[in-house]
């Protein structure tokens, strides 16, 4: 309301003065340089008018001229903004296809639109790394180290060139004062237990890779567990660090036995029987330091009311049952569990534990099965999908640390005897 009585003022006013002067013209003499100029108000009126507009013309050619150069350098800007972009998505692209070659052009690239040397020169080692062009990746490695903001990368791909060449010696140098100069750093810890399990330097390892801050590292702390228990100490202790290891699960287990707490043995196999699935770690809580068949009989019995608590009794879970029974001699019930495995999810662990029953007793008899026998599930490395029948902690194959890994997924793959 108080806008439009604004509004009706400012009218008023401004209708007035136009009235008034149309009915009042009055002459205006004006004298320039001897000349006499004579008009009304109204002639003086567009007198301003025009030199208003023509100033205002001169200025805002003069404007435009001045800011020319910034509307060019804005264009060209604004270009290469959307062919920089257009640059990360092929790199993208590049990085999936495995396309090393395109990979190198597209990081020159990035330098020419963004002017971003950090990025490009290191897409430009990461390229070199993959095709193993080291002498290239220590060019680029070179550029690196003259940028601002570019410390931290340029030591971790030092470190990196020099665990590819297999330096391990420089490497490890490189590490020690990296770890000391970054302290709790995950990647240079981790590298550097790398090295040390390399050599079978567990405490070292533990050592390296507990100074860093892992709280949520889940790869880590797993990493650390194992470690912490090869290096010597109590299992128990390192499933504080981690439970999800079964190195660490079973050493625990032996470690109840060897104090005769047979019962928290077979509690700390119940309570991760669910994600580990593994039957080796039931092997050991049958045969580790066993007395007598009254104690195997008494093992049996604990376990099987444990396990049988699980809400689907798996393959895995029949099989752990048939075989406790058969370490408690008790064939029967070996049999039932063996029985209760779907024949078309037979493997060889399956068909040589119902051969063992059959030799002890006269009245088991394997059932015909027709269906094809799976493999033996078997310790499959991550890295390389190299098989072990025993877990170790360092791949003999590819080198990779920490990367073995219990799984019942069967493939044709070449099979190392422990």
């Amino acid at each position: 309301m108080i806008k439009v009585f604004k509004y009706f003022i400012i009218t008023f006013i401004l209708s007035y003065v136009v009235v008034w002067v149309s009915d009042h013209p009055g002459t205006v003499k004006i004298f320039w340089s001897e000349y006499l100029i004579e008009t009304n108000i109204v002639g003086l009126f567009f007198i301003f008018l025009i030199s208003f507009l023509v100033i205002f013309f001169i200025l805002k050619t003069f404007s435009s001229v001045k800011r020319l150069p910034s509307v060019i350098s804005n264009t060209r800007r604004e270009k290469n903004f959307l062919l920089g972009n257009q640059t990360l998505d092929e790199i993208a692209i590049d990085l999936f296809k495995g396309d090393l070659d395109n990979l190198e052009k597209n990081s020159r690239k990035i330098n020419k639109y963004f002017d971003n040397k950090l990025f490009s020169t290191f897409m430009l080692i990461n390229a070199s790394l993959l095709k193993n062009d080291f002498i290239q990746a220590k060019k680029y490695l070179q550029i690196l180290a003259t940028l601002p903001r570019a410390d931290y990368i340029f030591k971790r791909v030092k470190v990196l060139i020099a665990l590819k060449e297999n330096d391990l010696k420089n490497a490890e140098n490189y590490l020690l004062e990296y770890c000391n100069e970054y302290i709790g750093d995950e990647w240079f810890s981790e590298k550097l237990a790398i090295i040390h399990s390399y050599k079978g330097e567990w405490k070292l390892a533990f050592d390296s890779l507990n100074k860093a801050s892992i709280k949520k590292n889940s790869n880590l702390k797993h990493m650390l567990a194992n470690l912490k228990v090869l290096s010597g100490s109590k299992a128990v202790d390192a499933m504080k660090i981690s439970d999800d290891s079964i190195f660490v699960l079973q050493e625990s287990v032996k470690e109840f036995i060897d104090a005769s707490e047979i019962k928290k043995a077979a509690n700390l196999i119940q309570k991760n029987w669910e994600k580990i699935q593994y039957v080796g770690i039931i092997e050991i809580y049958m045969e580790f330091k066993i007395k007598n068949n009254s104690d195997s009989l008494n093992r049996y019995k604990i376990i099987s009311r444990l396990l049988r608590k699980e809400k689907k009794l798996t393959d895995e879970t029949k099989l752990a049952l048939a075989y406790s029974a058969y370490q408690a001699q008790v064939w029967g019930e070996s049999q039932a569990h063996l029985d209760s495995i779907e024949t078309k999810n037979w493997d060889e662990r399956v068909i040589k534990l119902y051969k063992k029953v059959e030799e002890k007793s006269p009245k088991v008899t394997m059932p015909n099965n027709k269906n094809k026998v799976l493999s033996e599930p078997r310790w499959i490395c991550s890295n390389c999908n190299y098989k072990y029948e025993k877990w170790q902690f360092v791949c003999d194959e590819c080198s990779a640390v920490n990367q073995i890994n219990w799984s019942k997924k069967n493939s044709a793959i070449r099979i190392k005897s422990a």
